[in-house]
């Protein structure tokens, strides 16, 4: 009868082959999502500038910025959308557009350099609100100009930009009516991530910030102060402040307002004014009040998924694991 061979699964544990195999299975989902966010840094984004060469062509070798909708213009080709791509995958695109007019074009070089770009983003009362990229630092005139100017509806009195320091966002007021009659913009100078609101005329309301303006932060485009001196539904006060973000709970908006010299907390449901124009959902908000807009939660049913799935991975790793170092 043929012997079976002795099995030491103690010694086999301390292999350090097996342990060095354990440790990268189970480093490889840690390596895998830093790899992954590099990957997310390395994409194009409007403002960056791209140097493209063709050799032996020098005619299409040229320097192109990200447009804000995240395009390049190439001669002849067009408009070709890049933003969000890596540079490899903009260098492939790049070339099989170019193929179209060049068939015998066979290699093009991409560089990417972020340097110089300045981003600011624009909202309110303006013609194209959103981001806007600068190869050096604007004036307020020429982002005004970049944004298509101010529509009929524009307040440049009371206009403000929004810069966050140390994790603060800091309002400064800018008088930006100097362009209907000629006088020079206020001497401020802008920083990359700049906010520049222009807010609306609103009839009854001062130009200029009060101190007891509406404090509103959380899930909103911008946390600001919203300057009223006189009573304001709440979501005329959040469309001050860019409007709620994509991923606010509208349905949770903590609005603090004093009453009788204590300060009190009130949960409104926004859903309820937008959806059924209940006026219970749109109260009128106070000078002197705070807002508070809460983000949506992650559904307990991905938290579960996550779990689940990270238990299947780590079983099938020990699996493994057993059926190395005992075979």
């Amino acid at each position: 009868m043929k012997e079976r061979p002795e099995v030491y699964p103690c010694r086999s544990w301390r292999s350090p082959v097996a342990w060095v195999l354990l440790v990268v299975l189970l480093a490889q989902p840690v390596l895998v999502a830093a790899q992954d966010g590099a990957a997310e840094d390395a994409r194009l984004r409007p403002g960056d500038i791209l140097e493209l060469t063709v050799p032996g062509r020098e005619d299409l070798s040229m320097e192109m910025t990200i447009d804000p909708e995240g395009a390049v213009d190439v001669p002849r080709v067009g408009e070709v959308v890049v933003a969000g791509l890596t540079a490899d995958q903009a260098s492939l695109t790049l070339k099989n557009k170019l193929r179209l007019f060049y068939p015998t074009l066979d290699t093009v070089d991409l560089e990417v350099t972020r340097s110089g770009a300045l981003k600011v983003y624009v909202i309110g009362k303006v013609s194209r609100p959103g981001l806007m990229t600068f190869s050096g630092t604007p004036s307020l005139w020429e982002v005004l100009r970049a944004a298509g100017g101010v529509d009929d509806q524009g307040d440049l009195r009371g206009a403000r930009v929004i810069r966050e320091e140390n994790g603060v966002p800091r309002v400064t007021m800018v008088d930006l009516s100097g362009i209907l009659d000629g006088k020079a913009f206020p001497d401020f100078v802008l920083k990359d991530g700049d906010t520049l609101i222009i807010p609306a005329l609103l009839e009854g309301i001062p130009t200029v910030p009060s101190a007891d303006g509406v404090k509103v932060f959380g899930g909103v485009a911008v946390a600001t102060i919203v300057p009223i001196t006189e009573p304001m539904p709440m979501l005329d006060v959040l469309m001050l402040a860019g409007a709620p973000a994509e991923n606010a709970q509208k349905k949770e908006i903590y609005w603090v307002h004093e009453d009788g010299g204590r300060a009190q907390s009130t949960l409104v449901n926004l859903e309820l004014f937008l959806k059924e124009g209940n006026p219970a959902g749109n109260p009128l908000v106070y000078p002197g009040d705070t807002l508070h807009v809460t983000y949506r939660k992650t559904p307990w049913t991905q938290s579960v998924t996550f779990v689940l799935v990270s238990l299947a991975s780590l079983v099938t790793i020990l699996i493994g694991y057993d059926r190395l170092v005992n075979d």
